[in-house]
């Protein structure tokens, strides 16, 4: 595909690296630094422009390209170049990073023709309340082909100091992967598993969380009491998501207009603390000691461990990290701390997911992009259906059939039926023999 990027900072970087292995890239910006590191780092074209101004696409010297996407952190350009850029060049699919969630109920996306719109502050919040609907939990995937879900627990508790994952699950729940000491591993039910081990359960959720108790005795039963470090516009949207729960919210800001700001767009439904210093008696002062959740929000990754650190000193369980640069993604997992990704991470990988999955197949990242997984469902007019896949197991990868609520091993004498979901697990080192396994069948 030929691919045309707007926008050379983090996603629009991270984006270009991804994408560069398969595809022609070209990457445009306003900023020369921005530029001149893409150009170091990565064989592309890179243009320095206007986003906004036709004559910045008259020097792609083409008539037609497979994909823009939008990145900037300015709305207003994104919007109005995808409709600038097709004054020139005819673009056959658009995608677009925003920041307002307002634009979802509104008709521009449409007007527009933009195919796939991203608004990671509202994906990072909703990661967030999905904590708080499963407290034991680590993160929590959701998927539109089948109501089972992807969920990892941190061990701390093994009765017989350790398990074979066969010991605690059945045939309604499947182990998918194990992280440890920074390994990811698809695992079998053989695997014993360890104190500090991250594991990755697949199923219905209700089934998962009976496990999970047998799994993890230090989080908690039920959330009923958060504090939010930050009162930023990520930080709003999080207790936004969490209003109306029954819970009790504080957010915590040192600045001052920012807890204005809070205060109104939150209607008074959130305590919202002036904080004008950062000790951690405040924990004690104003009651964050008897929080069942802490999460911070702030843009500084190093301030964020920082409060999660004080939170467990004081007895809070479940610490929760706004995860903005990758590099921190593995301290923090050390240090037993719950990762949601931030707004950048969480852009990146929505619109890569996006873009590598069809109206066939859908494709996500798990365990910190370190692992992947493939879902195909099987529809009434496939090809597939009445047959058999006739295809050996990948070494290293987990392949389940979702069939009339259960979850079974596909294996070359299984003959596939209409609604039938296929889920390919495995490491992200393995992902074009999984992409290629699972189309070809």
């Amino acid at each position: 595909m030929y691919i045309i990027i707007a926008g050379a900072g983090t996603v629009g970087y991270s984006l270009a690296k991804a994408l560069s292995f398969k595809h022609n890239v070209v990457v445009i910006d306003k900023d020369f630094d921005k530029l001149n590191k893409i150009s170091e780092d990565l064989d592309i074209l890179t243009i320095h422009g206007d986003i906004e101004h036709p004559q910045t696409y008259s020097r792609l010297d083409i008539q037609e390209a497979d994909l823009y996407i939008a990145v900037t952190d300015s709305d207003e350009a994104n919007l109005l170049s995808t409709l600038v850029v097709e004054d020139v060049v005819y673009v056959k699919s658009k995608v677009i990073r925003l920041k307002n969630d307002g634009f979802l109920t509104s008709k521009v996306l449409e007007k527009l023709s933009i195919n796939y719109a991203v608004f990671p502050n509202l994906t990072t919040a909703k990661k967030v309340k999905a904590l708080l609907d499963f407290p034991k939990a680590n993160n929590v995937k959701y998927f539109h082909q089948t109501d089972c879900k992807l969920v990892s627990i941190r061990v701390d508790y093994l009765e017989n100091h350790r398990y074979l994952i066969s010991d605690i699950l059945d045939e309604k729940v499947v182990a998918v992967g194990v992280e440890r000491d920074k390994n990811f591993e698809i695992v079998e039910d053989n695997f014993l598993l360890q104190k500090k081990d991250l594991i990755y359960l697949f199923g219905e959720i209700e089934n998962i969380e009976k496990i999970a108790n047998k799994l993890n005795s230090s989080m908690p039963n039920k959330i009923n009491k958060i504090v939010i470090f930050g009162a930023n516009e990520l930080s709003q949207k999080i207790a936004k998501e969490l209003v109306g729960k029954g819970i009790e919210i504080k957010l915590v800001e040192k600045h001052r207009e920012l807890c204005k700001e809070a205060l109104h767009n939150l209607n008074g439904e959130v305590t919202v603390i002036n904080s004008s210093y950062d000790d951690h008696y405040l924990f004690e002062e104003e009651g964050l000691d008897q929080a069942d959740m802490i999460i911070a929000t702030y843009f500084n990754d190093e301030k964020n461990i920082v409060k999660c650190i004080e939170a467990k000193e004081y007895g809070v369980s479940k610490v929760v990290a706004v995860n903005n640069d990758k590099d921190y993604y593995e301290l923090m997992h050390m240090l037993d701390v719950i990762v949601v990704r931030g707004s950048k991470a969480g852009a990146y990988y929505s619109i890569l997911e996006n873009i590598s999955s069809s109206l066939i197949v859908t494709q996500r990242h798990y365990c910190g992009g370190k692992a992947i997984l493939f879902m195909r469902r099987i529809y009434s007019k496939s090809e597939f259906v009445g047959k058999s896949t006739n295809k050996m197991k990948i070494s290293g990868a987990r392949v389940l059939l979702l069939r009339d609520k259960e979850i079974l091993e596909l294996t070359t004498d299984t003959f596939l039926q209409e609604g039938d979901v296929i889920v390919l697990f495995g490491s992200i080192d393995k992902k074009e023999e999984l992409e290629r396994w699972i189309y070809e069948l």
